[in-house]
């Protein structure tokens, strides 16, 4: 199973949407993908990090989505730092999120939960 981080807090600035994880990972060792997948079992965006030998997961769980959010609306720089105050420019995640927050929008396969869930938190937000 793939190595996986959660986000735990966000911090809106003008500019700048920064993630935090939930532990001291060493981002230097990842390269940002541009490419997120939908885990409607628990509720989450994943973004995909390269780690040379595989892909590490940055998981977005449903109570950072009103946040999440704030990439849709705004142009904003997205961020990821560690508790080892690293950081890593998550690239490309406002076109992906637009693509999955719009296929997942009245689409069964993803789920009754998780459509209302996107629903309340991306697209009844504006």
């Amino acid at each position: 199973m793939p190595e996986q981080y959660y986000i735990i807090t966000g911090e809106l600035s003008e500019e700048t949407l920064t993630f935090g994880l939930n532990e001291k990972a060493n981002l230097s060792t990842y390269k940002a993908t541009g490419n997120m997948l939908v885990d409607s079992d628990s509720l989450s965006f994943v973004y995909l990090l390269d780690g040379g030998e595989g892909y590490t997961y940055i998981r977005f769980q449903e109570e950072v989505w009103p946040m999440l959010n704030n990439v849709l609306e705004k142009d904003l720089k997205v961020v990821v730092t560690s508790e080892a105050e690293e950081t890593l420019e998550l690239i490309e995640i406002k076109e992906e999120l637009t693509y999955l927050v719009e296929n997942i929008k009245d689409n069964s396969n993803y789920g009754e939960v998780m459509n209302q869930a996107v629903e309340k938190a991306f697209l009844t937000a504006s």
